[in-house]
């Protein structure tokens, strides 16, 4: 294990008084450093966005991740934070990220953040599609969490083969979620379906960082190069703007066979909507 491995954390609620994170600065301030104990020394703020956090502005999160910044130089925390975005999945996304209202990962213009509603999943392929046609990448938060992904784990390779990448969270992986979620990020991890391990992070005491121990639990399941990828390199990448790798790490879906299949049309959104 390498214990000098620094990590970039592309999800995570530490502006504070903004959504369902952090509450305050104090509380930003305390989650910060114990990030940086972890070894995290990047982070992409994600508030929510749309969805029940449509009064979040892009400009209210880029000001808030300034004032933090400042506050953190002050204090001599080590840590860089980034704008970017949480964003729940609505018919009218694509168009707003081009406007400018909904902010790309490290506002960088190229990686969405994509949140579906935890209790359901629909096919992603259309909004990916949409996506890709303004020259950006989709990133699915937390699969590993979502009931319809649980009942369903094949619909990931979906979105992997339609150009998503996948974002597991830490916590899910060691446990703190329950099991379900838990063997979901474990498959994730022992078939390569996965990009980035992230913290989702809300405060320091019931969702704090733990990227280490996802990367210590990485190394153990899979190996030091594929945790390096997935919690130092490909987090970095986006950072910078740059490409990550797609497509399906292992070209071969799960040899498991789901008795569950999902019907095009009957989930939730109009999927035409996103081809506007």
């Amino acid at each position: 294990m390498s214990s000098k491995s620094t990590f970039t954390d592309i999800h995570c609620h530490i502006v504070p008084g903004i959504d369902d994170g952090s509450a305050n600065l104090a509380e930003s301030l305390a989650m910060a450093r114990r990030a940086f104990a972890d070894g995290t020394k990047f982070l992409i703020a994600t508030p929510h966005q749309l969805g029940t956090n449509s009064q979040v502005s892009a400009e209210a999160i880029r000001q808030g991740v300034t004032d933090l910044q400042t506050a953190l130089n002050a204090e001599g925390v080590g840590v860089s934070v980034l704008p970017g975005a949480d964003v729940r999945i609505e018919p009218e996304l694509p168009k707003l990220v081009k406007q400018g209202k909904v902010l790309t990962l490290a506002d960088k213009g190229k990686h969405v953040l994509l949140e579906l509603p935890h209790e359901t999943y629909f096919p992603l392929e259309p909004l990916l599609a949409a996506l890709s046609r303004q020259g950006l990448v989709g990133i699915l938060s937390h699969p590993e969490r979502n009931r319809g992904i649980i009942k369903n784990p094949d619909v990931m390779w979906d979105v992997v083969e339609a150009g998503g990448l996948l974002q597991i969270t830490a916590a899910s992986l060691t446990g703190a979620f329950g099991r379900s979620p838990q063997k979901i990020a474990e498959m994730c991890v022992e078939e390569r379906l996965i990009h980035f391990i992230a913290s989702d992070a809300h405060d320091t005491k019931n969702r704090p960082f733990g990227i280490r121990d996802a990367y210590d639990t990485i190394i153990e399941m899979a190996g030091e190069d594929l945790a390096t990828l997935v919690c130092c390199e490909n987090p970095a990448r986006v950072v910078a703007g740059d490409d990550v790798a797609g497509g399906v790490v292992q070209q071969r879906r799960s040899a498991r066979k789901s008795s569950r299949q999902l019907k095009d049309g009957k989930c939730g959104f109009g999927f035409g909507w996103f081809g506007r």
